[in-house]
């Protein structure tokens, strides 16, 4: 094991949460020689996730000699794109790592093969948490008794702070967004290149805005009972209106309106921005990068006016509808999900894992960690929720918002507008799905888990 592992470990337990396993590069199968069968699998989930979970399938291919598992990394900004031309062009994966708000649209395009009747007689079913599988019926990746997909592991989001900017300027994590705007206000020095917050302008900036949106509703509902959808309501408006504030008003980087994952992660862990709200798994990346118990504090969401968020969600592992080795596949579901994979790899990269275990793993519930699972287990918090029964919300989050907010961001819209135009979308989506349904559709569960 390299130093460098083993300085990263060290910080990680003088916080309190250990990960375990060293970083190293690594793809599935082994080798151009190997002439077993080999079961395909794309992965989104991004960086020492990937190579996390391309060493379990190494050792996996090493343990037995029927198949071998090649797992095919994808950048998470390109992958639902991929899979659907690898999809309509009759070329699926065998096996995919799937978003939750991608299931309904692969299930309607037949791709997702029904796990049910080996999942219904797999001794390893009751090793799920409830809220895991609570997630997965949300993501309908589970509808009623019908099976497309397992929970992979489960993500939760907390903030980040940069804990020699609260020291310097006597500030501690914020509870209300109130005080979280005078904080970031403090916090930006724009002369000097330093802004309060990361801001997510590009892709994926909805899961930072939506639960603020949320915060300001009080609700986590998009439809009324007669299916009009309300996400731009008077309330949900003000809350896209305090999130836009953030960029017009100066306090993230200009150029943040194109930031993804990638540029917000570094925009904190590089010291230009003073704080971040993300998953679990970017504590691994700061400590990767340096930081530590004196540089970073992690912690709870702060309250909107009306309602505190959690936002949660969900990976799924599903398998195609066209793989031709469905017994091989299986066998790797079996060990995959199993709790002791799936514990050491959330050990690894620092995420949730799904089984009922990993809900009480001390290394995932102390230190830096800790924020992510007392928001997670916290059922006095408002659970985000998303309509992800609709097979049009994939292209509603991958391709809509990233349209409709970047316009808002550059002045080309309100915030009125922006919602109404989403809304309008998302109600068409629903008239469609209650025309040929019937007006029985999902709704919010009532607590967590």
């Amino acid at each position: 094991m390299s130093l460098s592992v083993l300085s990263r470990r060290s910080m990680l337990k003088i916080a309190g949460g250990a990960m375990l396993g060293a970083m190293l590069p690594g793809c599935g199968g082994s080798g151009g020689s190997d002439d077993r069968p080999a079961l395909s699998l794309i992965t989104p989930l991004g960086g020492s996730k990937d190579a996390a979970l391309a060493r379990l399938a190494n050792q996996y291919n090493e343990m037995q000699s029927k198949v071998r598992v090649v797992v095919n990394p994808v950048p998470w900004d390109l992958a639902h794109a991929k899979l659907l031309t690898m999809i309509a062009g009759g070329n699926p994966p065998d096996l995919m790592m799937l978003s939750g708000m991608w299931m309904a649209e692969f299930r309607a395009m037949n791709a997702l093969e029904d796990i049910s009747p080996w999942f219904h007689n797999w001794s390893g079913k009751d090793d799920f948490a409830p809220l895991a599988l609570q997630r997965s019926r949300i993501a309908t990746a589970i509808v009623g008794d019908t099976v497309f997909g397992l929970p992979f592991e489960v993500t939760v989001r907390a903030m980040f702070y940069q804990k020699k900017w609260l020291d310097e300027l006597g500030l501690q994590p914020a509870d209300t967004r109130e005080q979280w705007r005078t904080l970031l206000e403090k916090m930006t020095i724009s002369d000097k290149n330093r802004y309060g917050y990361a801001l997510r302008g590009s892709r994926g900036g909805f899961w930072s805005w939506w639960a603020i949106a949320e915060e300001y509703a009080s609700t986590n509902e998009w439809f009324d009972a007669d299916h009009r959808c309300i996400i731009n309501s008077p309330d949900h408006v003000k809350g896209l209106e305090y999130w836009n504030a953030i960029f017009q008003d100066g306090l993230t980087p200009p150029d943040s309106i194109n930031w993804g994952y990638t540029e917000l992660v570094q925009g904190f862990w590089s010291g230009v921005c003073g704080c971040i709200e993300q998953d679990n798994e970017v504590v691994g990346t700061c400590v990767e990068h340096g930081m530590d118990a004196s540089t970073l504090v992690t912690a709870i969401m702060p309250a909107g006016p009306k309602a505190r968020v959690t936002s949660n969600d969900i990976w799924t592992f599903a398998m195609s509808s066209a793989t031709k080795n469905k017994d091989a596949a299986y066998a790797f579901f079996e060990w995959l999900l199993a709790p002791e994979q799936a514990i050491s790899y959330a050990r690894e990269v620092g995420v949730i894992p799904p089984v009922k275990q990993g809900f009480s793993d001390p290394e995932l519930s102390s230190g830096f960690y800790k924020p992510f699972m007392d928001m997670i287990n916290d059922p006095t918090m408002l659970q985000n929720w998303y309509p992800n029964y609709l097979p049009e919300m994939g292209e509603f989050v991958e391709v809509m918002v990233t349209r409709e907010q970047q316009n808002m961001l550059l002045k080309r819209q309100s915030p009125q507008e922006t919602l109404d135009k989403l809304a309008d979308f998302i109600q068409a989506a629903e008239k469609k799905y209650v025309d040929r349904y019937g007006p029985d559709t999902p709704r919010p569960p009532e607590k967590i888990g």
